[in-house]
């Protein structure tokens, strides 16, 4: 009769063991991996939410996904004046290629292979959208701009990079796949 039990009971034992090694540890207690978490450009704030990921991620094609074809960044006044920035202005084309160097250095693949970022974090802060109604003198329906906050942090190995300040985004609306999304069409770099 013991012998039935014992019987039993390791044969359930061995079909729980079985079970665990067919299907796996339980990963459930494992923290998971981060991913992206780049939203639709439909909402104009999550404009702002994926320029942030595509800095957490150095994701150089969501970052220029996120630029009307028209986008201008413009340099703050002081930076002009005292001839630390080449323009005024930087085109789409001019933004992406120096962001996408930054983005090689924190990934390690830019060309010198001294330039290394060991950490390249971007914070912008909360603030309200305001509906604007015309943009370079021309009517703008449905247009909008947030002045915000940021602070950006390159980490090198010699040295480390911080800049603050307020940057005012102004998005219009661009149709794409029978919806409307939001792109930026200009930036700028305000003077606190």
């Amino acid at each position: 009769m013991r012998s039935v039990e014992f019987a039993r009971a390791a044969a359930l034992a061995a079909a729980f063991l079985l079970a665990g090694c067919i299907f796996g540890p339980d990963d459930g207690d494992k923290p998971k991996e981060p991913t992206p978490d780049f939203r639709p450009l439909t909402d104009k704030e999550n404009v702002v939410h994926n320029l942030l990921e595509s800095y957490e991620w150095a994701d150089i094609e969501k970052y220029v996904d996120l630029m009307h074809a028209d986008y201008v960044w413009r340099n703050r006044d002081d930076d002009i004046i005292e001839g630390k920035v080449p323009s005024e202005f930087y085109t789409r084309e001019q933004d992406s290629a120096s962001t996408h160097n930054l983005f090689k250095a924190r990934l390690g693949t830019h060309p010198d292979p001294m330039v290394v970022a060991k950490t390249l974090r971007l914070a912008i802060h909360p603030a309200a959208w305001q509906e604007v109604a015309e943009l370079f003198g021309d009517p703008c329906e449905d247009c909008w701009e947030t002045a915000r906050l940021y602070e950006i942090i390159v980490e090198m190995e010699t040295k480390t990079l911080y800049a603050t300040g307020t940057v005012k985004f102004v998005v219009v609306p661009v149709p794409e796949g029978g919806a409307t999304h939001y792109k930026l069409r200009r930036a700028d770099d305000l003077v606190d």
